[in-house]
């Protein structure tokens, strides 16, 4: 069986003519055979025809393609490569799929949907953007990209060819591809350059487009558009851009067909005639130039919108207001001019018309308007439109104008007059594009006509054809040129292709002796004619094959052009060629007023685009034409126009500029776009197939067609043809290492003969046919298999259904015997229950009647007795009532009656006064008509006249004078208008004033009932003062009498030792043993009181010097008020509870009672020893007190300096209180508070005295008692006097403790002294500042005007720089004592060194004597003060930078991941406090402004991804401490107590805190955009690929470029590409968790890449229709599958998963059931997607083999339900997601439980000295 037997089989599928639709679909009833002549065919309609055939075959009609291929992008890609095959794939892509882009080869076919698609949005320019042609639909973007593309690779010069015919859409796909190259060569949102380009659109619609029958926006020129780049560093961006136009069509100014427009500016001017009124223009329809068509507006169009918009773009092109006003004038010129009528002419002196002349009214409304507007001379215009001149040798001669040549010269003037206007603007929009920046390549756009024929064609038609003969010239030599290199490419071996060739027909319109230059030497003739010229085109051109003279008459000629033999009508071919204006009608423009005018008369037209090809230079072997470098004279365009005999004709020019065009865009890489027009009603998605037809043949897409028809048009990559084919060869011929000789084998097996078929280097091409006969035999092959595996599977089917029916058979035979029984057992239990039943009841019934009536009849009885009670009840209260009415009826009637008398009683008084009144009355009227009652009262009417007359004579004066002054009215109105303004402002300055002078009052106030307050609190303080000075007073006269008191003791002490000697002579030996023995005890107890004195000053000493001064600290509320336990002083209390047998150092020798007898002698012996022990160990402790003095210097001074600290400390809360309670208007509160404090401070001071006092009285008194105790003894109790001078060393030390305690007395008491002293200079130094700003602002209130303003404000200057000096001087302050804290430290080691010396050499410590102090029964408490630290970092403003750059530049994330999260940002802030403690504005914002400088350079310049997160979670943390520590309600109601103190008391940084805001959604941006940037590859391989399936698989585009799915390296084939993914995902998840981003901003970013994912596999999906299938919503399903675990695992929020359902919808969809049963579940199925992409996804779907069809009617019902939804969102028409979208990101609060006092400085980061913690 040959191949066309085995394709031309029952039921094959064909195409057969049909007289409407071109071709319709038959299928063959019966096999074909070889030497058939005759086969029969059924059509689609169900008609039986017989088609006659040759017997060879040659004529079988052309079949179908397969199933597989229908609907494909690319038509050459189709088996069989025909016309009909071509329509319909058109037809299915266009109408079933609304697909409006088809790929033919190099040519990319659009069809103009006449309708809005949502196809070019910035999302479809991003989708585009780095793909190759064919990876995505087809598109004027895909065409566009790859002209850039190659720009950006090879730097060449390209071309973008856009031709069709009128209405198809050329204008719109060249505006998109000028958007797209705008886009990418600049920025999506547009530069200056790139909106100049884009706003050259409007104005060149306006100018030049108008509506016709065939469109209603037609361009009525060609344009050729040069968009110029230059190279930067490897990216071409747009610099400016060229325009050329061509063959404007100037005739419709002055004519318009029916149905058809003039220009559009016209009518958009006569929109916006209201704005314009000095143009006097009227309804459009008012006009004969717009009302010709009888078709003034365009549906759905705003002229007066579009107006708008024109005159926008005019002026970004740089048209300035003076030359859109004189444009716009020209346009009013031109309508008026189209108004003026001409009327017959009279002969002179008769009323008979004159045949050969005419005239217009010389008051013509329209004529006088022209001359207005275009600035010329009326009558001149009048004269010249009526009269023409002849020039002959000597003279000029005039001869009048008839009517027809009046009315053809002032059209003949309007169309000269808009051309040159159009050329005007052409130019001036070239300057402002070309801006004469270097350009090194271009990408040329050309808009030019396509193909026309009409009923009747002119001069305007034959030129376009020739230039489309040209173009199709240049079309055909590109695709053979591509043909071949694409075989030499694969190492192929080919023949030449024979390909139509047009240069016959270019020859006979351009050679010599052509149409052409017959027609410009018949311009030149005096008398050429139409009808000569057609004489002498048929004598010259009939030996050319393509020219067809007319079979009747000689008014027409025809040519055979490539796509149609086209008869054109001579009429008006000269008159247009020519282009001919009257002289003097030109010199009266010259001579206009208007400048604009003057320059289009003399415009010279000239060929730009030729003179850009003269400039051409040669670089790298190509021509590169460099259309930036304006090389022409300045007055090249204005030159004046040359003489008749040498202009030039427009054909001419036409061609010269043609042939400039040709040989750009043979010097370009050319891209063609051909427009189709499907039908002329302009009805969207019509399909009218003989006109589509005409234009395929006639734009070159069947020519390409059958160029790649001729030789292999179907190519496969070894790979997919490997994959699809697979099943026709053995699997023992099947090589999965070699593919190419598995495919040569697959090959060989079914195709015989060698030619239909060439194996390449990466692809295997196919001769037309052989690609759907191997789709044959594979069906065949499919079925054969599918038909045996069908009988298996029906046997196994049917066996089951028959085991499973004799299963059930067997079983429901057993449950009914079953049943039965059961029924028969059921119905005997049935009966015995009813008998039980029935007893129950009948004994129920008895008893529930007994009980209804017992209950019944308790129930009448207690009714009726509530009845009786109630009734009673009621006769009871209505007596009562009744009294009550009576009661109140009586006294409403006495009440009545009374009244009633009272009334009566005044109405009599009434009456009586009354007639008393009227007596009074009459009396005084009668004295009113007296003389002297006349007198009276004219008494000063003599004076009143005689004054007013002398007011009448000062008006008089007074008008006089006023009458001088009437010349200075103009002068005083200006000064009064001054004077106004200046009143005006005045009275803003004194509303500010007086709102300044109630502040100041309420201030003024407020301050003097501080100064009372103030007042009286000095007073109180001077009187505390005196009573101190009376109770120092007293306590030094105590002080002496205790002096006299020692001196008496130390007397009397003599006297006891003289008396001790006489008796111990006199005394025996016993008695004088035992009385020594005494006396020595008391010497140990006195002894050992003066160690212990010694001791506790000793280490009263060391905790004065050292840990008070560090310890001691008081409260901020009362830094004086200290409890009777704080012992920062030795206090009395304490030294009077000490046991004084537990003292002393060391153990000293031990003696008790027993050890002592009478009879001992040596016991005295023994008695001194221990006196000269206590003796040594008295100077021992008086020698390291010596040491300490002079080591710490003396007690007073550490006792002064720790007092200074905690008086500096008070007085510096108490300023801070005393100010803040100024702001807040408790002053007085804080004034009590203050003084409060001073009285417990004094008490405090008092108690202490007083315990002093305690101290000596107890050393008095001892003394005393020794004195007492020692009186009675006599001069014999000692032997010796060296015992006497023990005793009195021992007073001698007792009294050096004495003295001790006075030297520490007077101390305290001169401490306090100074202290009240300062206290009481500090508040003068308050009350003293507090007055002199008194002072100055009631001086400044007085004395203030709107002069002094200024000084006002310098005064709250002075005084903001007075505070901030303050703080300072505080700050300064609190750092000498932070300086003298670490002197202290030291001097504490060097004590505690010293202190462990002494105890190496013997020498008691003052720690043993601690310990010793243990065991007593009071201890001493000693209050430690604790380091405080503020939380604050003390910086010097110079070193800002140092900081922020170790900070922010240093710190990198191996350092940060050790560190505290937010670290940096605490330190930020701490150093904000800083500024914020010392009031430093400056220093705050140059701070924060330098942090905001350093992060905008991290998100600007390239980081990595770990230090945007490491700054994204700094900047939230600084943002939360501003709030935490702003002193907002909100944020600090979760604080503590030392939070809120620490809270920003001079700062509101609500305007940073938005600063910081705004970083931290610039970094959240930054940062997506670069974790998207690496997701972004890996996402369609890893959603819409199955890598166990589809690894390593590739694909080819259109251009034979390979391309795989795969964009990862070798290496990372093993692993699948979502595991790729997910491992990213982890990878970013990891990095957020340990820099220590909250879990909420996490998922916020997740959710955004989530949202990325999806955007970016979703356009995918929806601009690859081919991989719309079933197979790719199980893949989609599988891989999305793993990503949701991963966000499961990581314990996500539900909500981030939302936003893949979208992808989840489109999978499900995909795998669903497509009949019209399924549309409502399809719609509840699809709630996240929008209605254009189901249908998107539906239009897409490819069918599998044996899937059903998907019909139309499905299609128009899940339309219909999926409209019906409600509103997802705006964008419903738009099927693609914006990938460039980012969800916002949301800043929440969250309190920090960090303190700042407890964060140190690393070393590590090298801050120690730069920073400052304090």
């Amino acid at each position: 069986m040959s191949s066309e037997e085995m394709l031309y089989a029952q039921g094959a599928k064909i195409w057969v003519p049909h007289p409407e639709e071109v071709w319709e679909g038959a299928s063959l009833e019966q096999d074909y055979h070889k030497g058939d002549t005759v086969i029969k065919i059924v059509k689609n309609t169900g008609r039986q025809l017989e088609l006659a055939i040759k017997p060879n075959g040659s004529n079988l009609p052309p079949l179908r393609n397969p199933q597989i291929l229908i609907g494909l992008n690319d038509l050459t890609s189709l088996s069989y490569l025909h016309e009909p095959g071509v329509l319909h794939n058109l037809r299915v892509r266009f109408c079933d799929r609304q697909n409006i882009y088809t790929y033919c080869g190099i040519i990319l076919v659009a069809i103009n949907p006449y309708a809005s698609l949502s196809l070019y949005g910035s999302s479809i320019i991003r989708a585009y953007r780095g793909r190759s042609m064919g990876e995505l639909e087809p598109h004027i973007y895909a065409i566009a990209e790859e002209a850039y593309t190659k720009l950006e690779r090879e730097k060449c010069n390209l071309s973008v060819i856009v031709s069709g015919e009128s209405g198809a859409g050329k204008t719109v796909s060249a505006k998109y591809t000028m958007r797209y190259f705008a886009a990418v060569g600049g920025s999506e949102s547009e530069t200056q350059v790139e909106r100049k380009v884009l706003e050259s659109s409007p104005i060149m619609e306006a100018f030049g487009n108008a509506k016709t029958t065939r469109n209603d926006n037609s361009s009525r020129f060609g344009k050729f558009t040069k968009l110029l780049f230059k190279n930067n560093m490897g990216v071409m961006n747009l610099t400016g851009a060229t325009m050329h136009t061509y063959l404007l069509e100037k005739s419709r100014v002055v004519f318009q067909a029916p149905g058809e427009r003039n220009y559009h500016v016209f009518y958009q001017l006569c929109a916006a005639r209201d704005k314009y009124p000095e143009l006097i223009l009227d309804h459009q329809d008012k006009f004969d130039y717009l009302n010709m068509g009888k078709s003034p507006d365009i549906e759905n169009v705003s002229d007066r919108k579009l107006f708008k918009e024109t005159l926008h773009a005019m002026s970004v092109l740089g048209f300035s207001k003076n030359q859109i006003t004189d444009i716009l004038k020209i346009l009013a010129g031109i309508l008026h001019l189209g108004n003026i009528k001409f009327g017959y002419k009279y002969k002179k002196d008769s009323e008979e018309i004159d045949p050969d002349g005419c005239d217009i009214n010389v008051n013509d409304l329209h004529l006088q308007l022209t001359g207005e507007m275009l600035r010329v001379n009326s009558d001149d215009l009048r004269k010249w439109l009526t009269t023409r001149q002849i020039e002959s040798v000597n003279e000029h001669v005039l001869i009048p104008n008839t009517m027809e040549i009046s009315y053809a010269a002032r059209d003949a003037l309007a169309k000269h007059i808009y051309a040159k206007l159009f050329q005007h603007i052409v130019d001036v929009t070239n300057k402002s594009l070309n801006m004469g920046n270097k350009q090194s390549c271009f990408i040329g756009v050309l808009d030019i006509y396509g193909f026309e024929t009409f009923d009747v064609n002119s001069f305007e038609q034959f030129c376009i054809n020739y230039a489309n003969e040209k173009l199709q010239q240049q079309f055909n030599q590109h695709v053979f040129k591509l043909e071949q290199e694409e075989y030499l490419k694969e190492g192929i071996t080919w023949t030449m292709i024979d390909f139509y060739d047009n240069q016959p027909c270019i020859d006979l319109i351009e050679s010599k002796l052509g149409v052409l230059d017959l027609l410009d030497e018949e311009c030149r003739m005096p008398r050429g004619s139409d009808e000569s010229w057609v004489g002498k085109l048929i004598e010259k051109c009939k030996k050319f094959p393509h020219f067809e003279k007319p079979r009747f008459g000689t008014t027409s000629f025809s040519v055979k052009h490539f796509s149609d033999t086209v008869q054109y009508d001579v009429h008006g071919f000269l008159d247009k060629n020519r282009d001919t204006v009257s002289k003097q009608l030109v010199n009266v423009i010259r001579l206009s007023e208007l400048p604009l005018c003057k320059l289009l008369i003399e415009l010279e037209e000239i060929d730009t685009l030729s003179t850009d090809g003269a400039k051409t230079q040669a670089m790298g072997g190509r021509v590169v034409i460099s259309a930036a470098k304006q090389q022409l004279p300045a007055d090249y365009r204005r030159r004046v126009a040359p003489s008749k005999q040498h202009k030039r004709s427009v054909g001419s020019q036409f061609r010269e500029s043609l042939s400039s065009l040709i040989n750009t865009l043979h010097a370009t890489t050319p891209h063609y776009v051909r427009c189709i027009k499907p039908n002329d009603d302009k009805i969207a998605f019509k399909w009218e197939a003989s006109k589509i037809v005409q234009q395929l043949r006639a734009c070159g897409v069947l020519e390409t067609v059958r160029i790649s028809a001729a030789g292999f048009p179907s190519r496969w990559i070894y790979h997919d043809f490997y994959m699809r084919y697979q099943l026709l060869c053995h699997r023992t011929l099947i090589n999965k290492n070699d593919l190419k000789q598995s495919c040569f084998n697959i090959v060989q097996n079914w195709i015989t003969d060698e030619d239909k078929y060439r194996f390449g280097n990466t692809q295997i091409f196919f001769r037309a046919g052989q690609v759907a006969y191997l789709e044959q035999v594979r069906a065949n092959l499919r079925k054969k298999y599918i038909t045996l595996i069908q009988s298996v599977v029906r046997r196994f089917i049917c066996r089951k259904r028959f085991q499973r029916l004799q299963r059930t058979a067997l079983g429901l035979q057993r449950y009914a015997r079953g049943c039965l029984a059961r029924r028969k057992a059921q119905a005997i239990r049935e009966h015995r229950a009813a008998l039980v039943i029935s007893k129950y009841a009948r004994g129920w019934l008895i008893r529930r009647r007994y009980v209804r009536l017992r209950r019944s009849i308790c129930g009448i009885q207690q009714y009726a007795r509530g009845m009786l009670a109630r009734k009673r009840f009621r006769d009871v209260m209505d007596h009562y009532r009744a009294t009550e009415i009576q009661r109140f009826m009586r006294g409403y009637l006495a009440r009545r009656a009374y009244h009633k008398r009272r009334h009566d009683i005044i109405i009599c008084q009434a009456a009586v006064r009354r007639f008393l009144a009227r007596r009074r009355v009459k009396k005084m009227k009668t004295e009113a008509k007296t003389i002297s009652h006349i007198e009276k009262m004219y008494k000063g009417l003599e004076n009143k006249i005689i004054s007013m007359q002398q007011k009448i004579d000062e008006l008089n004066r007074e008008n006089s004078n006023l009458k001088h002054k009437t010349s200075e009215i103009s002068v005083l109105k200006m000064k009064l208008e001054l004077k106004k303004t200046l009143e005006g402002e005045v009275k803003n300055l004194k509303l500010v004033l007086a709102e300044k002078d109630k502040v100041l009052t309420h201030l003024t106030k407020q301050l003097e009932i501080e100064r009372d307050e103030k007042m009286q609190l000095l007073e109180d303080k001077d009187n505390t003062a005196e009573q101190f000075t009376k109770q120092k007073q007293i306590w030094r006269i105590e002080n002496d009498d205790l002096r006299k008191q020692i001196d008496d003791m130390i007397e009397m002490a003599k006297k006891v030792e003289t008396k001790a000697a006489v008796q111990r002579e006199n005394n025996n030996e016993s008695k004088e043993i035992q009385e020594a023995y005494q006396k020595l005890l008391k010497d140990k107890e006195i002894v050992e009181n003066e160690n212990y004195l010694l001791k506790e000053e000793l280490s009263r000493m060391q905790k004065s010097n050292g840990t008070d001064f560090v310890y001691h600290t008081r409260s901020p509320s009362n830094a004086s008020s200290q409890n009777e336990d704080d012992v920062g002083y030795v206090s009395g209390k304490n030294t009077l509870e000490v046991t004084r047998s537990q003292g002393g150092f060391g153990k000293a020798p031990h003696l008790s009672q027993s050890d002592i007898t009478p009879g001992q002698v040596g016991l005295v012996l023994k008695l001194r020893d221990i006196l000269e022990y206590e003796k040594r160990k008295n100077k021992i402790l008086g020698d390291q007190h010596e040491k300490l003095m002079n080591r710490n210097k003396n007690t007073e001074d550490s006792i002064r300096v720790t007092e200074l600290e905690v008086e500096n400390e008070k007085l510096r809360n108490d300023y801070e209180l005393l100010r803040n309670s100024i702001k807040r208007g408790t002053e007085m509160h804080e004034l009590d508070a203050q003084f409060y404090a001073l009285q417990d401070e004094l008490r405090r001071r008092r108690e202490e005295c007083i315990q002093l006092k305690g101290v000596l009285q107890q050393q008095s008194q001892s003394l005393k008692s020794y004195g007492n105790g020692n009186g009675s003894l006599n001069k014999n109790e000692f032997k010796n006097p060296q015992e006497n001078n023990d005793l009195a060393e021992a007073f001698q030390a007792q009294k050096l403790v004495n003295r001790q305690l006075e030297s520490e007395l007077s101390a305290l008491t001169e401490e306090n002294n100074a202290h009240l002293a300062e206290l009481s200079r500090q508040i003068d130094d308050l009350r003293n500042e507090k007055q002199q700003l008194q002072n100055i602002m009631q001086t400044d209130l007085d004395n203030v005007n709107e002069k002094d303003m200024d000084k006002v404000v310098q005064n709250e200057r002075y005084l903001r720089y007075e505070l901030d000096k303050t703080l300072n001087q505080y700050s300064h302050l609190q750092e000498e004592l932070n300086v003298m804290g670490r002197k202290f430290d030291t001097l504490k080691f060097g004590n505690d060194k010293m202190a462990l010396k002494l105890e190496q050499l013997g020498v008691p410590t003052v720690e043993n004597a601690a310990k010793e102090e243990t065991a007593r029964p009071v201890t001493q408490v000693t209050k430690q003060k604790m380091q405080n630290y503020q939380g604050v970092m003390k910086f010097q403003s110079s070193d800002l930078d140092k900081i922020l750059h170790r900070l922010i530049n240093s710190m990198t994330p191996r350092i940060a991941i050790g560190l505290l999260p937010g670290f940096p940002a605490y330190i930020l802030f701490m150093c904000i406090r800083y500024t914020d403690l010392i009031n430093a504005d400056d220093d705050v914002r140059e701070l924060l402004s330098k942090f905001v400088v350093q992060i905008k350079k991290i998100h600007r310049n390239p980081h990595v991804i770990e230090v945007r997160t490491l700054w994204l979670v700094n900047s939230i943390a600084l943002l939360n401490l501003l709030k935490q520590y702003g002193d907002v309600e909100e944020y600090v109601k979760y604080n503590t107590l030392k939070q809120n103190q620490q809270q920003l008391k001079n700062f509101n940084l609500y305007e940073y805190r938005r600063v910081v805001l705004e970083i931290i959604n610039s970094l959240y941006h930054v940062l997506v955009k670069q974790v998207q940037g690496f997701l972004e590859p890996l996402i369609v391989p890893a959603i819409l690929d199955n890598d166990e399936i589809k690894r390593g698989r590739q694909t080819q585009n259109i251009r034979g470029h390979t391309t795989s799915n795969d964009p990862s390296s070798p290496d990372h084939s093993k692993i699948a590409a979502w595991k790729q993914l997910i491992q990213k995902l982890e990878h970013f998840f990891k990095q957020f968790y340990h820099f220590g981003l909250d879990r909420c901003y996490s998922e916020q970013i997740f959710n955004q890449l989530l949202y990325f994912i999806c955007a970016a596999a979703m356009n995918c999906l929806m601009l690859c229709g081919d991989m719309c299938m079933w197979e790719t919503g199980m893949i989609i399903r599988y891989n999305l599958g793993h990503i949701e675990d991963w966000v499961r695992e990581k314990k996500m929020s539900n909500d981030v998963l939302l936003q893949l359902a979208p992808l989840n919808q489109i999978s499900q969809l995909l795998q669903s059931r497509k009949s019209e049963q399924d549309v409502q579940s399809i719609c509840d199925l699809c709630t996240s997607l929008n209605t254009a992409q189901v249908l998107k996804v539906m239009k897409s779907y490819k069918l599998d083999d044996y899937e059903g069809k998907i019909t139309s009617t499905f299609m128009e019902t899940l339309t219909e339900k999926l409209n019906a939804r409600p509103l997802m969102n705006n964008n419903i028409h738009d099927f693609t997601m914006d990938q460039k979208f980012i969800h916002p990101f949301k800043v929440v609060f969250k309190y920090s439980d960090v303190k700042l006092e407890e964060i140190d400085l690393p070393k590590h980061l090298n801050l120690d000295e730069l920073l400052v913690k304090i």
